[in-house]
């Protein structure tokens, strides 16, 4: 009993770690720029309706035009124009935890069909992802909740800290969790938004923020999980 009891937990909590290291972000191809979904640098397929609000910015910082793409199982993206910086945001989900896993169901729809069910939540993600630097890294985009670069990071060194300012609905959110890398806990914002990030040498950065709001009057879910992406690459 006690074994079984053991693999169940340890299904949920593999199960776990594997959907929130899911995230979306922006890869610069030879034709133009994809969006990718998974846990980088492996990426997974998603329906392209699920992408949303998309904009691409030039090297001034201003708005460009783009031409989207709906594939099979992913979006694509061109330009004629020098992108700096592209954001989005991703279409939410319910998702509720049970013994079996988590499960795309709000709470009442998985109560109703005889599930036990230990967390529930409604997912909302969004991301952004850095090509060069540009005013526009350093201002928001009018996301839910987004991550603010306060310093140039293409200039910083090898295992140099980038200040960031995390901003939920406009404002700076104090208590953000912050990951790096490989979804690794690093600390959470100060009063300010604000947390300085290591960086973990050349290649792919990723900094995520996820700030969690409670829903005691809704059926569907305890909570809503916000949570968003930065990405860059160093050199």
């Amino acid at each position: 009993m006690k074994k079984i009891v053991f693999l169940m937990l340890l299904s949920i909590f593999l199960f776990s770690q594997s959907a929130l290291a899911h995230h979306a972000w922006v890869e610069k191809e030879a034709e133009g720029y994809i969006i990718a979904w998974g846990h980088p640098p492996k990426k997974g397929a998603y329906d392209p309706a699920n992408v949303q609000d998309i904009k691409a910015f030039g090297l001034k910082g201003e708005e460009v035009v783009f031409k989207r793409i709906d594939e099979k199982e992913r979006v694509s993206l061109s330009s004629n124009a020098s992108i700096s910086m592209i954001s989005l945001s991703l279409k939410g989900s319910y998702l509720v935890t049970t013994p079996d896993g988590k499960k795309r169901l709000t709470k009442q729809e998985a109560l109703k069909a005889g599930l036990q069910v230990s967390d529930s939540f409604y997912s909302a993600q969004t991301a952004k992802s850095l090509f060069a630097y540009s005013p526009a890294a350093s201002k928001p985009v009018g996301m839910k909740i987004e991550i603010i670069p306060l310093k140039n990071p293409f200039i910083l060194k090898q295992n140099e800290a980038l200040p960031i300012r995390v901003l939920f609905d406009g404002k700076p959110i104090e208590g953000a969790s912050i990951q790096i890398g490989d979804h690794k806990d690093v600390g959470k914002t100060d009063k300010n938004g604000e947390y300085s990030v290591q960086m973990m040498g050349k290649g792919m950065q990723v900094v995520l923020a996820q700030h969690k709001v409670s829903t005691k009057d809704s059926p569907d879910a305890d909570y809503i999980s916000y949570m968003t992406a930065l990405t860059f690459e160093m050199k």
